[in-house]
């Protein structure tokens, strides 16, 4: 229970920090009591086919990942995909070199897990998300609708594929 509580800590802060300027009160409420609820957090830590990882400096955690496989992706991508879902570095600890760190190391997982290409989905107006994604190798393949309370939002999915 401690690293579901943990996580949900994490969770909310990043995501709140992260999307809670562009959202109306009721819809970012609506979501982190509801998607990053403790029971639907705990879950997804049980599902074998999700993976979270804590980054920790100097003894505090400074940001999170999660990385879906098989049927727990977001999205169908096939057996030959990661998915990284969350990828979020707390607020003081932006521009450091911290979600740069999370991308390797979710990568580097994905070669471990034998995968041919790594997957995500960032909203259509995080455009300097897409930029660090790009410059990491990812392209857009596609798109999707993401709710968020009662709004409806693009993300732009990109994937980067992994030299065998």
């Amino acid at each position: 229970m401690a690293d579901t509580e943990k996580l949900q800590t994490i969770s909310r802060e990043t995501f709140q920090d992260t999307f809670g300027a562009y959202n109306t009160d009721d819809d970012m409420e609506w979501y982190l009591n509801n998607e990053l609820s403790l029971k639907r957090l705990q879950g997804q830590l049980e599902n074998a086919h999700s993976f979270f990882y804590f980054l920790k400096q100097n003894g505090q955690v400074v940001g999170y990942l999660k990385l879906n496989i098989n049927d727990a992706q977001s999205e169908d991508q096939g057996g030959d995909a990661l998915e990284v879902e969350r990828i979020y570095v707390r607020p003081d600890y932006k521009r450091l070199g911290y979600g740069r760190q999370l991308m390797d190391f979710a990568i580097k997982r994905a070669y471990q897990l034998d995968k041919k290409f790594v997957w995500l989905g960032v909203w259509e107006y995080n455009h300097a998300a897409q930029k660090f994604y790009e410059a990491l190798g990812f392209t857009q393949f596609d798109d999707h609708l993401f709710t968020l309370g009662g709004a409806r939002q693009r993300d732009v999915l990109m994937r980067k594929e992994l030299r065998v």
